[in-house]
C-alpha cells in the first residue's frame, strides 16, 4: 500500500481549486462575450407571444366567468379587454428590459475602449 502521503491531498487539492478557478474564469469569459445578439425575429417572436397569450389567457378566463354566471357577452369582453391590457405590459416590461440591457452592453464597450474597464 502505497504512502504519499499529505502532498498527494496537497497536490489533489491544488488540481481542483485550479479547476475551478479555470471555470469560473471561463463563465466570466462568457459572460462578457455576451453581446445580446438575438435576432430581430427573436424579440419579434418573443413580444407577439407574450401578447397573445395575455389576450388568450383574459378571453379564456372571461369565456369561463360566462359559462358560470350566465352573463354571456360581457365576461368574455371584459377579460378580453384586462388580456389586452395585460398583453400591452408585458411588451413594456419587455422593451425596458431589451434597452437596459442593450444600454449596459454599450456602456460596457465604451468602457473596454476606453481602457477604463475593470479587470
Amino acid at each position: 500500500m502505497p504512502s504519499d502521503g499529505p502532498n498527494d491531498l496537497g497536490e489533489r487539492i491544488a488540481k481542483a481549486r485550479a479547476a475551478r478557478e479555470a471555470k469560473e474564469a471561463e463563465k466570466r469569459r462568457a459572460e462578457k462575450a455576451d453581446d445580446g445578439s438575438l435576432s430581430a425575429g427573436a424579440y419579434a417572436l418573443r413580444y407577439g407571444a407574450e401578447f397573445v397569450a395575455n389576450v388568450f389567457v383574459g378571453g379564456f378566463i372571461g369565456f369561463w366567468i360566462d359559462k358560470f354566471a350566465g352573463s354571456e357577452p360581457w365576461g368574455l369582453l371584459i377579460g378580453g379587454t384586462f388580456g389586452f391590457a395585460a398583453g400591452i405590459r408585458a411588451i413594456m416590461r419587455a422593451y425596458r428590459e431589451l434597452n437596459a440591457r442593450a444600454q449596459q452592453i454599450t456602456e460596457r464597450q465604451n468602457a473596454s475602449k476606453d481602457g477604463t474597464e475593470d479587470e
